[in-house]
């Protein structure tokens, strides 16, 4: 029998498994999997600093700050409220299924209708409203519910102490990350958890997806996520410092980084004919995984197991019709990991799409901003010429667009080329331009100034083929593109 993989990194952390709840576990790291051994349940409530009388996260006194009694917490209760004329509930709300809370009380204003009742308090979790379950609510879901709701409401509520603490904490005018991956929304946080939580849970590392900065609510860098690939299991873990779950973070990355060449040779097995360059975890309104190969951009919810699988991604972006326009912090927070992201704009018959994509680390964006400029460049060098239908002086013809010879316009028989109707180098090229819709605009300088091609369709794409062809052509001279 074969030995035991040995452990490369072995510690005690704690596992998430409702929104307050935790239990340690034994946490194993190997070459290929994370194992986590469930242990004891432990409740950590945050104790929250003081909080001036008047004043909830922070604001000003318009706030209202009722004492919580010890006796509500963690009981489902229901409140009948009284709407205003003006000021509607008097409530504002935060969480939500798309990130991993449930839907929560963060501020009543003082003398509204929610604070009037006096049995309302910030930190209690919305489970209904009129009866309408809000449990696995997104945050619009909830805003839209509420906004529905007539003169009185009926709202079905829990009162969870240690989300109370994070709003209290909270500085003047400052929000709470709540950008975790979608997943699972947990009810009931005084059930006892279930039989299974106790069971062994292994995470494959191989292109497992390893989160810190989109973990709420992180006052303190804790806690770190990780989902396998298949997007089918994960563990939310919190270690005792920040520098255990950094310590953890990067081991666990760099177990994943170490399959990584195992799992570009699978795929490239079940793509013949294309080169896969890289892959990896993005993010634009959710997670998806990135195959980066000679000639495209392909985007999968998850990782395909098969040559079907790999046919069919939610989206492609042809290199040779992208282009990088952005890439570094965003402008909201220029120090912050999670706000790191590049942005791609391709040229479709339908017009111009632009897309903006998050990146866990500096590392990451490094990699991919190279990567897809340079892929760029190659898909240019590989395809070499472009051709497509158009009409010039009201003739069916052919554009062809080569990387060396330039602009062809001819006519075919057969799929043979007939008669050459006009060619012009790229160094001729004065300029070009085109009206969205139809039309392309070619000035070449010449005789016959510019030229008007109708492509019958929205010509961005031949657009943005153009650009790479001379971006490429700049590129063989040595010199940035």
């Amino acid at each position: 029998m074969a030995a035991a993989m040995k452990a490369q990194k072995t510690g005690l952390l704690e596992l998430r498994i409702t929104v307050d709840r935790w239990i340690r576990v034994l946490a194993t790291l190997t070459e290929d999997t994370l194992t986590v051994s469930p242990g004891e349940v432990a409740e950590d409530p945050v104790k929250p600093n003081p909080t001036p009388t008047g004043a909830v996260n922070g604001d000003p006194p318009n706030l209202s700050s009722s004492p919580v009694p010890e006796t509500i917490t963690n009981v489902k209760r229901t409140v009948r409220v009284t709407k205003q004329d003006v000021g509607g509930l008097g409530i504002s709300i935060k969480g939500g299924k798309e990130n991993k809370m449930p839907i929560l009380i963060s501020k009543i204003f003082k003398g509204l209708a929610a604070d009037q009742t006096e049995a309302l308090y910030v930190g209690d979790a919305i489970l209904s409203v009129n009866g309408s379950e809000l449990r696995e609510a997104t945050h619009d879901e909830a805003v839209q519910a509420l906004k529905k709701t007539g003169k009185e409401v009926i709202l079905e509520v829990k009162y969870i102490k240690e989300m109370s603490a994070f709003f209290k904490n909270s500085a003047p005018g400052s929000s709470l990350p709540w950008d975790s991956p979608p997943a699972t929304p947990q009810k009931n946080g005084n059930v006892p958890p279930p039989a299974d939580v106790r069971e062994l849970r292994c995470i494959p590392l191989r292109l497992c997806q390893v989160a810190r900065k989109q973990c709420p609510p992180d006052t303190e860098n804790r806690y770190f996520e990780v989902i396998s690939c298949n997007r089918k299991s994960s563990v939310f873990l919190r270690a005792k410092d920040p520098a255990m779950a950094q310590s953890w973070y990067n081991a666990i990355l760099s177990g994943s980084a170490s399959l990584l060449g195992r799992a570009k040779e699978e795929l490239r097995a079940m793509m013949p004919g294309a080169d896969v360059k890289h892959l990896g975890w993005i993010t634009e309104q959710k997670p998806v995984l990135a195959v980066l190969t000679d000639k495209d951009l392909f985007l999968y919810p998850t990782l395909p197991d098969s040559k079907e699988g790999l046919s069919s991604p939610t989206k492609s972006h042809p290199l040779i019709t992208t282009r990088l326009v952005h890439s570094g912090p965003g402008k909201s927070s220029p120090l912050l990991d999670s706000e790191l992201s590049f942005g791609l704009r391709t040229g479709t018959k339908q017009g111009v799409e632009t897309h903006l994509f998050r990146v866990g680390s500096a590392k990451d964006l490094s990699t991919w901003t190279h990567l897809l400029v340079e892929g760029c460049h190659n898909a240019a060098e590989l395809i070499q010429e472009v051709t497509t239908a158009c009409s010039w002086n009201g003739k069916q013809c052919t554009l062809g667009v080569h990387i060396d010879e330039g602009f062809t316009l001819f006519t075919e028989e057969m799929g043979v080329r007939k008669s050459v109707l006009l060619q012009q180098p790229f160094e001729r090229l004065r300029m070009s331009s085109d009206d969205g819709v139809r039309m392309i605009f070619l000035d070449f300088g010449g005789p016959e100034a510019e030229i008007q091609l109708d492509l019958h369709s929205c010509p961005k794409t031949i657009v943005f083929i153009i650009h790479s062809f001379l971006s490429a052509k700049v590129k063989r001279l040595g010199l940035l593109a």
